[in-house]
């Protein structure tokens, strides 16, 4: 028991702003990210690490898995960056890893934020991105170390949940770095798409925050709440076929390029 770490929301709290939270906000948020539910899952799967962990999470939510393109997995030994559509938040990325991350002994690295360095059993398979402050030195060194490992990476480029554009739901724009990083790393490019959805409220909610302006992505508060949604839900993955990083074409930018890639994933 004591080698299972639980998530506490008033010690995230204090750490993060030095104070003690009020007792009435921590409730509120207890159970608007369904503490006790993440909790009793937690306790469910124990000391499981890193893609066990993913794997457990998945049998412990009573998912249901529908992969197709598992032939175009790369053997073990093959560095490749795999480029996945972000529809949820939570479950796509438990998803996609219990899949693909199970035929590389080599270990799979994921650059994700730095919160989810709170749940111990997968802190050793990210990569922490900070996404309101800036990146420190230490961090950016270790990111780069993993584009030169062995190990496997695993990339969501929009760099955040999908959201609904004119009655579509799709990822913003691709972030262009990982294909710089393939080419100066020498990786591969594997698109693998994931299809879900959130719910509607989770849509209708940041529609309005955009409408009037503001900027705190209060959406996001509601991730823990459509991770509970997906129990016993059905998620469709589809892997695609890799792309050589020498056949990049320099003559276009890795902007360009990376937008390309983004409608390979969705061409699936």
């Amino acid at each position: 028991m004591n080698d299972i770490a639980l998530i506490d929301v008033a010690s995230i709290l204090s750490s993060r702003t030095g104070k003690k939270p009020s007792r009435l906000i921590v409730a509120i948020l207890e159970r608007l990210i369904h503490q006790d539910w993440i909790n009793d899952v937690l306790l469910k799967i124990g000391t499981r690490k890193d893609v066990d962990f993913m794997c457990g999470v998945v049998e412990t939510m009573g998912m249901h898995l529908e992969v197709r393109g598992l032939e175009n997995l790369p053997e073990p030994g093959n560095r490749t960056m795999f480029v996945c559509n972000h529809p949820l938040g939570g479950v796509d990325v438990v998803s996609v890893v219990s899949v693909v991350g199970v035929k590389y002994p080599e270990g799979l690295l994921i650059p994700a934020n730095d919160f989810l360095l709170y749940l111990k059993n997968i802190k050793d398979m990210l990569i922490p991105i900070n996404k309101v402050g800036g990146q420190s030195k230490e961090l950016s060194d270790r990111l780069n170390a993993a584009y030169a490992s062995d190990a496997q990476l695993m990339f969501f480029p929009a760099g955040k949940v999908s959201r609904k554009h004119k009655g579509i739901i799709a990822d913003d724009e691709w972030k262009k770095n990982f294909v710089s990083k393939s080419v100066e790393y020498h990786r591969q490019v594997l698109p693998i798409r994931i299809y879900a959805r959130n719910s509607r409220l989770f849509y209708f909610v940041a529609q309005i925050r955009k409408a009037i302006g503001l900027k705190l992505n209060i959406e996001m508060l509601m991730l823990p709440r459509e991770l509970y949604r997906q129990r016993g839900k059905t998620i469709k993955i589809v892997i695609g076929k890799a792309v050589a990083w020498e056949t990049l074409d320099n003559t276009k930018s890795p902007k360009v390029l990376a937008q390309e890639i983004r409608g390979m994933v969705y061409n699936l």
